[in-house]
């Protein structure tokens, strides 16, 4: 009888030394420019009033993090403030005030992923569950919350549509999030962990 062999893809080798380098800004980079990209045809497909109920962007910012821990934080706050300036959803002081929300958004699947040492190439029942629950449910629920706190602080919406701006935030992001993260991670995961940009721990 065998026995399946668990790899914890998050654990430093023996003597190896991981410090940030020139790749993970290039890295960063790139993932801001695909987020800008498909953060902006998310926000023009399907507009609701202040928000899209169509945004898979949310799944590259989870990605991202995945892969290059804070490199990919810094990315999910940096691309959805270019791509609501191209698409026009949002004023640059709203987009400033969904930083924070952002961030949070982006960087719960890594720093889950990392806690639960799970493998970004969904390998089992356990990466699937901590990427839907974490990087699916909880990060968009997440970021629904923070965005009709700051459109509720700006005037935009009213005390009565609150509750259907949130659920139309959160459940229609989700959808597009799971689909297109998925699918990133289990086909270009293995390409990822081969690389010098795959981060360990959160900088490196």
């Amino acid at each position: 009888m065998t026995t399946k062999t668990v790899t914890n893809v998050w654990k430093l080798n023996e003597g190896e030394i991981r410090i940030p380098q020139t790749n993970h800004v290039i890295m960063m980079a790139l993932f801001i420019g695909i987020g800008v990209v498909v953060g902006t045809f998310g926000s023009l497909a399907v507009p609701v009033g202040f928000v899209s109920a169509f945004w898979p962007g949310q799944a590259i910012q989870s990605v991202g993090c995945i892969w290059f821990g804070m490199w990919g934080g810094i990315a999910s706050i940096v691309f959805p403030m270019i791509s609501n300036a191209i698409a026009g959803s949002a004023s640059i002081a709203v987009s400033l005030a969904y930083v924070p929300g952002n961030f949070l958004q982006g960087m719960m699947a890594g720093w889950a992923f990392r806690l639960f040492k799970c493998d970004p190439r969904l390998k089992g029942g356990k990466d699937w569950a901590v990427f839907t629950v974490f990087g699916v449910i909880i990060c968009n629920a997440i970021g629904a919350g923070w965005g009709v706190m700051v459109l509720r602080m700006f005037g935009l919406i009213s005390p009565s549509s609150t509750l259907t701006v949130f659920l139309g935030w959160a459940i229609g992001n989700a959808v597009p999030s799971f689909i297109l993260g998925a699918i990133l991670l289990k086909f270009v995961s293995p390409l990822i962990l081969k690389s010098k940009s795959f981060c360990k721990k959160y900088w490196a």
